[in-house]
């Protein structure tokens, strides 16, 4: 009997095909860095946040909007109640990192939802050559396992009383780097072997076409979240077309 397709239906959340997905991320990306004013680019983190809330990254978004306002209100901050060489230098490097940010948040969202398997599969769908989708499923693959290292090392070398902090690297650096940051690299380089050996293994190299077991096909909410982000940008332009005309 032939295994059934995997659906998503079962999984907590909205749930969006992939190569949506990476369209919001494109879009929002563009919208972000083309934003007029503070209260256009506040609308579009707003409306990303609820796009990550309703997705199921409810955790990852709540803690990335609070920085997010924390930096507006820094920025804010920095225009109106300070002067001289600190309100410039807040001034630009809150506006830098507010550019950045919600970037990274709709990263994160797309890898905190987004399974390798549905990942692969949209990238076959679009056409992607191997040399594209192959170093992005070991990317995705890669960042998890090596947090989980991290993890590991750091609970036992918080154990050691050695703490991987400022504090510890300034008064104990030679102990710090041994104790922490040697054995993750080992073990960063450790996993990108695995997942390479893994890969290879499995047959991504393999030029012939790949089975897929993952049913991925638009529904009504793709077209509305991809119409929604669409008509942010195509106010900015406006808005940006209408500032540079009056």
């Amino acid at each position: 009997m032939a295994p059934a397709l995997q659906t998503r239906a079962h999984l907590p959340g909205l749930h969006l095909d992939p190569r949506t997905k990476l369209y919001l991320l494109f879009v929002g990306t563009v919208n972000l860095f083309l934003a007029p004013t503070l209260s256009y680019e506040i609308a579009l983190v707003i409306c990303a946040a609820v796009f990550g809330l309703v997705c199921g990254a409810k955790r990852f978004t709540i803690k990335m909007t609070g920085i997010y306002a924390f930096l507006v209100i820094l920025n804010l901050v920095g225009t109106y109640w300070l002067t001289g060489w600190i309100q410039i230098a807040i001034v630009t490097f809150t506006f830098y990192i507010r550019k950045i940010f919600p970037c990274a948040m709709m990263g994160g969202i797309l890898v905190g939802t987004t399974r390798v398997n549905e990942f692969m599969a949209a990238m076959n769908r679009i056409h992607l050559p191997k040399s594209v989708v192959i170093p992005l499923t070991v990317m995705l693959r890669y960042v998890p396992m090596v947090r989980e290292d991290w993890g590991y090392i750091n609970d036992a070398m918080r154990m050691r009383d050695v703490a991987p902090t400022a504090k510890s690297l300034l008064t104990h650096p030679a102990r710090t780097i041994e104790c922490i940051y040697v054995p993750m690299m080992m073990s960063a380089l450790k996993v990108a072997d695995e997942l390479s050996a893994a890969s290879v293994t499995r047959g991504l190299e393999n030029p012939k076409p790949r089975s897929c077991m993952v049913d991925l096909h638009f529904t009504a909410a793709d077209l509305i979240c991809a119409a929604l982000f669409t008509l942010f940008l195509a106010g900015c332009i406006l808005l940006m077309i209408g500032g540079a005309t009056g």
